[in-house]
């Protein structure tokens, strides 16, 4: 972008699993420098860190290794955010916790991203998305009322919601040092964030009702639910007030409208038609998607949701693929750049942030404190393992015509 709202903003971001790695993909798409830090001794990266790694810089380092800690704390002084999503003894035992990065950066905006927050009686202890959801109370108000709690149809709810919510403090952070001249500790968890979501139910409990599990149905509406309709695994969503319930019947041909009468007349019908014709009277209707059909989907492709990166690193299938855009619109405007391997930008790192003359930078490559790692074939693995499952009977739809990443980029070819 020619005049990116955070152009010149410079993020270190020492991130794993996907909760700080969404805030700060949020951050580059608005013109930050992220710079991701991680380990060139762990495995090569998963499709999903891929997709959470595009636009941005790699700086491997090993913190067990004498020197990397310092190496950190030289970058770290010429960066305007620090970010980590460890618990707060891993950041103490390495000694980049915000008190030592604010010793050599005074103005630094420090994130600390972590389960249950820095403080507090559970502050040490460690918590991933699933836990999240579950313990801040998501998992029981999911799921049919006289069945097991559910969760979230994706692994990544919880950290998705608390990286929206840490590139939004950040924001806010970069505006008040704007004005002030001061940094700040940010220190947000994903517990926190996810209880945030459940203002509404903790109401309804302050005033003697018991929140309760309702499946698909909603006390707003009086028709919502999922249908079943032909083909392996499609469905049509409807949402109907009580003022649309006459046009719903008249609309599917039926006397009454209810979830039985309606579950009848969709059943031989195809999903994509069923919601056409309810749309076209005013009634929210929607296919149930699935991976395939969001990638292929016209209006997203419209809209410049999704782009398209050339992938040219070392040890990968090269060509064109699709990436998700910016969730604010406009992905045109956001240039994407691939996923670059661990520690591909460790040595220009290290020279122009940290000061370190060729020979040291040699020296730290032959120490272990850093490193670089070729990037595997992934997606040709994926591919493979995706094929597996379906032999075993394990996905319940394949859509040949589009043959997974494969036919997506061809798909991408047609609309470029």
């Amino acid at each position: 972008m020619a005049e990116a709202p955070l152009a010149g903003i410079r993020v270190l971001a020492m991130e794993q699993a996907v909760a700080l790695p969404v805030g700060t993909r949020q951050l580059a798409d608005m013109g930050a420098e992220i710079i991701r830090v991680q380990s060139h001794a762990r495995r090569v990266p998963s499709l999903a860190e891929i997709d959470l790694t595009r636009n941005k810089r790699q700086l491997a380092l090993d913190l067990t290794v004498v020197g990397a800690t310092e190496a950190f704390l030289r970058v770290a002084a010429n960066c305007d955010v620090v970010a980590h999503n460890y618990t707060p003894r891993v950041v103490r035992q390495f000694g980049i916790d915000y008190e030592a990065v604010r010793k050599v950066n005074p103005a630094v905006i420090y994130v600390s991203l972590t389960g249950f927050g820095t403080t507090g009686p559970w502050g040490e202890r460690p918590l991933f998305g699933p836990g999240a959801e579950a313990v801040s109370g998501h998992n029981l108000l999911i799921g049919d009322p006289d069945g097991w709690p559910g969760r979230p149809g994706t692994i990544v709810y919880a950290d998705t919601n608390c990286g929206m919510n840490t590139a939004f403090a950040v924001l806010a952070a970069l505006d008040e040092r704007d004005r002030t001249g001061h940094g700040q500790h940010i220190d947000i968890s994903l517990y926190e964030t996810s209880v945030f979501q459940l203002g509404p139910v903790l109401t309804e409990l302050q005033f003697g009702a018991e929140p309760q599990r309702v499946a698909n149905d909603d006390a707003g509406f009086a028709i919502h639910g999922v249908f079943d309709c032909i083909g392996v695994d499609r469905h049509v969503a409807i949402a109907a007030r009580e003022d649309q319930v006459a046009a719903l019947a008249s609309t599917l041909g039926i006397p009454v409208a209810s979830a039985s009468s309606i579950s009848e007349a969709v059943a031989d019908r195809d999903a994509r038609t069923v919601a056409q014709v309810l749309q076209a009277v005013g009634i929210a209707a929607s296919v149930v998607s699935d991976a395939s059909d969001l990638a292929v989907d016209d209006h997203l492709w419209s809209r410049r949701f999704f782009g398209v990166i050339q992938r040219t690193s070392p040890g990968v299938t090269r060509g064109e693929y699709p990436h998700v855009g910016p969730a604010w619109g406009h992905g045109a405007a956001v240039p994407l750049e691939e996923a670059r391997p661990v520690g591909a930008d460790s040595a220009v790192i290290l020279a122009e942030l940290g000061g370190y003359s060729p020979d040291e930078v040699a020296g730290l490559f032959a120490s272990g404190a850093t490193g670089a790692t070729v990037a595997g074939d992934t997606i040709a693995r994926n591919l493979a393992s995706e094929e597996l499952r379906a032999e075993r009977g394990e996905l319940s739809r394949i859509d040949q015509s589009h043959d997974a990443w494969r036919s997506i980029a061809s798909f991408v070819g047609a609309r470029s």
